[in-house]
């Protein structure tokens, strides 16, 4: 401490603050007598003390008494913060523990926060005591702990459970399983989890489970399926396996449940048994087995086979890939490369009295193409860029048993659409299902002056961003029919170099991934739901303000 009495005091303050800042702490130094010789600039920000306090030559005892008037209670004992001590004890307290030689501590002056304390008295009488915020770190840690207990429940509940449950990511492997399934499968967990069902179940049988879990873990649509299982020690057992998706875009996870219903299906035919033959007769049991399914009534992939199927990409790896996974499931599959292509396959299928079960269109291709499969009477499904793989032939499967009400069509030569009449136009297309959120549009454009017309889905947005041209279009990514971005890229396909029309994606949450796939859409900005008046006007502002409503605006201010 010589060389450092013998320096220039403003030299000295100016390390020992530099000192303080590379610590991100406070830092006093007192001497033998308990005066302060330094104290940097955060003493003043954590002991809440007057900085006349702060001086060198003011009594520690006085410093330590300002702190205990301004509330700061420093007390090593985390478990009771408000541990209660008189101004004098408190004092008393603290210059004792300034004088030992070595002593660390986590002090906590209130609920939401802890300081750590580091003394040391040196052997030439000089004291330092170094105090820094660790209050985040604390919150973070005791968060790290609440969400550990709450996985542990959650395990715990989970194996508790009497119904088998196992959980795959996006790679088909293994990442969790409850001790009913280890049973179910006499297998220990380490002999499941990191491996794949090819690992554990036969090859006929993943081959017939990989589409349909594939289809789940794309289009999150949950599946039930009865399944007539063997399991290892050769007894068998009737289950009813739900699988659903969960997790957030680019962490999905596929769950699997088995319900074990045999003594349910036992008890059914023994209550039947009983009844007269007139119910007897008219009771079907499940018979399922393990590597097949044969009823079209339990079978997901039943209604694909013989099925007539129409492939519309002009992406020929898209096609080919199409074509490669129905083939496998009996489908009868062709393909067309656009519009031109589609209307010629169509109107000969109807000349020659052939029927289209469905026409599969890439999602990357015009919209109108489906208006015009379905102007021919056929269904038609649109489908996203990379989903042409395992899982498409359940979606179609899907598509296909969906009740469709008989429509008798018109003869029709070719279908036409008519341009778009700029008399017509409007400023804004919102693009939302939601009521309550059609509503909350509809009062703040009104109430901002704008016009507007609604889309309940993303195929009318399409159609209705054709009839009226709007100035800008409001879309939600969540649409049925048509995603937001299918929508919107629909849109930007239809453009033909016209003026491309902003499209504002409205978000439930802000994820970068949802962003970034709205900029591939081809939209423009992106706002947050839940949407208010200020987020909207800033919107219209920057896309829908002319540049004579500029000039206007700043010649004649609001006041």
């Amino acid at each position: 401490m010589n060389d450092l009495d013998a320096a220039d005091p403003n030299i000295q303050t100016a390390i020992l603050e530099a000192l303080a800042e590379g610590l991100s702490a406070a830092v006093l130094l007192y001497d033998r007598n308990d005066l302060v010789v330094f104290a940097s600039q955060q003493i003043a920000s954590i002991t809440r003390v007057q900085p006349r306090l702060l001086v060198p030559g003011t009594r520690i005892r006085d410093l330590l008494a300002a702190m205990y008037d301004a509330g700061i209670r420093l007390v090593a004992d985390t478990h009771n913060y408000r541990r209660a001590l008189n101004r004098e004890d408190w004092v008393a307290e603290q210059i004792a523990g300034l004088w030992k030689e070595r002593s660390e501590s986590l002090e906590r002056p209130g609920p939401d926060r802890w300081l750590s304390v580091v003394k040391r008295r040196l052997p030439s009488g000089y004291g330092v005591c170094v105090i820094k915020d660790v209050s985040e770190q604390k919150k973070r840690e005791e968060q790290w702990r609440l969400d550990t207990e709450r996985v542990q429940v959650t395990e715990e509940v989970l194996d508790n459970l009497p119904f088998p449950i196992s959980v795959k990511d996006r790679n088909a492997t293994f990442v969790a399983v409850n001790k009913a399934n280890c049973d179910f499968l006499d297998l220990p967990a380490d002999a499941i989890l990191g491996h794949k069902g090819s690992d554990i179940n036969s090859r006929a049988f993943e081959d017939r489970l990989a589409p349909i879990n594939q289809h789940v873990y794309e289009t999150g649509d949950p599946i039930q399926l009865p399944e007539h299982i063997t399991r290892p020690d050769g007894s068998t057992a009737l289950t009813i396996v739900h699988k659903y998706r969960i997790g957030k875009p680019g962490r999905y996870y596929l769950v699997t449940v088995k319900q074990d219903v045999s003594s349910v299906v036992a008890g059914v035919r023994t209550d039947l048994s009983q009844q007269s033959s007139e119910w007897v007769s008219g009771f079907v049991p499940i018979d399922m087995t393990r590597s097949a399914v044969s009823s079209s009534a339990v079978d997901p992939l039943s209604a694909v086979a013989g099925a007539k199927i129409l492939v519309v990409s002009r992406f020929a790896d898209t096609v080919a890939e199409a074509i490669d996974v129905l083939s496998r499931q009996a489908a009868d599959v062709s393909a067309a490369a656009d519009a031109e292509e589609l209307t010629l396959f169509l109107q000969l299928a109807a000349e020659a009295d052939v029927r289209i079960d469905i026409v599969v269109i890439d999602a990357r291709m015009p919209a109108e193409l489906k208006q015009i499969a379905e102007a021919y009477g056929v269904t038609a499904l649109r489908v996203e860029e990379g989903t042409f793989g395992p899982g498409l032939p359940v979606r179609i499967a899907t598509e296909l048993r969906k009740p469709v009400d008989e429509i008798i069509l018109p003869p029709i030569d070719e279908p036409s659409f008519a341009p778009v009449s700029k008399d017509d136009s409007i400023d804004v297309l919102v693009a939302e299902d939601n009521e309550v959120n059609q509503i909350v549009f509809s009062q703040i454009i009104e109430g901002l002056g704008y016009s507007y017309v609604l889309a309940t889905d993303g195929e009318e947005a399409v159609r209705l961003w054709r009839e009226h041209s709007p100035r800008l279009v409001l879309m939600d990514v969540t649409l049925p029919k048509l995603t937001g971005f299918e929508a919107s890229a629909a849109i930007r396909a239809l453009e033909d170099g016209v003026q491309a029309v902003p499209i504002i994606a409205v978000l439930p949450q802000a994820f970068d991934r949802d962003r970034e796939a709205c900029i591939e859409a081809g939209m423009n900005d992106v706002i947050l739901k839940p949407i208010s008046p200020e987020a909207l006007d800033a919107v219209f502002q920057r896309y829908l303000l002319s540049d004579e409503d500029e000039i206007a605006a700043e010649a004649w201010p609001v006041s």
